[in-house]
């Protein structure tokens, strides 16, 4: 099954599972914007409910769990589901729902609508400080003891395949893209942002030709050179705007994080 069908055939689930409560359903991601690798890809689909209650994430679980079945394919396995409601596609809303601030503004700058009216006018984009501290959230989350541990080991990383190898390489430049920029950072932009700007543009270019083209032989030995230094460029760039923002509790979780990398 296609990436296309297998959103479509997300919203048909969700139709029955939802039925008018389903206001609105957006393509995000590089289903929307281009990019997309079938290789390494997610696919990202937003779902805008009239309301949220407190069973709406076992309602989620039960429309993905059906559409992958549904779909049934290594791809649909990728599907990513985004919830949220209007006053949070519009103003965003914290925890409620799974929307996060860099999600949100890939919804309003350009999720494809899938189903629904478009009811994104009038809303207030993130600002630039919320869009960082949710990435350091994210990230004091993200990189639990376990995954900063595969970053010292590159070779289990290339056992695995181009999908975490390129997800690795990349979740550092895209987040230090946002930072610098204020916008999301689709792969191709943030790779070639941090190309120009950061200290190991090798990274950039071998990450995104894995993307399309797989694994190589020169993987194992550009991670291996690359890979831990550009996390700590990523930690250290955050550290600084978090600490010059006067968030210093987040900045001390961050480099709680960070020191395991070094």
């Amino acid at each position: 099954m296609t990436p296309e069908r297998i959103l479509l055939t997300t919203v048909e689930v969700a139709r029955e599972v939802f039925a008018d409560r389903l206001s609105a359903a957006y393509a995000l991601g590089s289903l929307a914007h281009g990019g997309f690798a079938p290789l390494v890809s997610d696919l990202d689909i937003a779902l805008i409910l009239d309301e949220l209650t407190s069973g709406t994430e076992a309602e989620i679980q039960r429309v993905r769990q059906q559409a992958v079945a549904r779909a049934a394919g290594p791809l649909a396995e990728r599907l990513s589901i985004f919830w949220t409601d209007w006053d949070g596609v519009r103003r965003g809303r914290g925890r409620t729902g799974r929307l996060p601030e860099i999600d949100r503004l890939d919804l309003l700058d350009q999720g494809r609508l899938l189903h629904g009216a478009d009811g994104r006018d009038g809303a207030t984009p993130p600002e630039h400080a919320k869009l960082v501290s949710d990435a350091a959230e994210f990230a004091c989350t993200w990189f639990d003891d376990a995954r900063i541990a595969l970053l010292h080991e590159p070779r289990r990383l290339v056992a695995a395949g181009p999908r975490p190898v390129t997800k690795a390489a990349l979740f550092p430049m895209r987040f230090r893209y946002t930072l610098a920029t204020g916008r999301i950072g689709h792969n191709a932009d943030a790779a070639g942002w941090y190309a120009a700007h950061g200290a190991y543009p090798e990274l950039a270019e071998a990450a995104m030709r894995w993307r399309e083209h797989g694994l190589d032989d020169t993987a194992d030995d550009v991670l291996q050179r690359c890979l831990t230094g550009v996390h700590e460029e990523f930690f250290d760039a955050y550290d600084q705007a978090l600490t010059a923002a006067g968030q210093h509790t987040l900045a001390a979780r961050l480099r709680e994080r960070a020191r395991l990398i070094g």
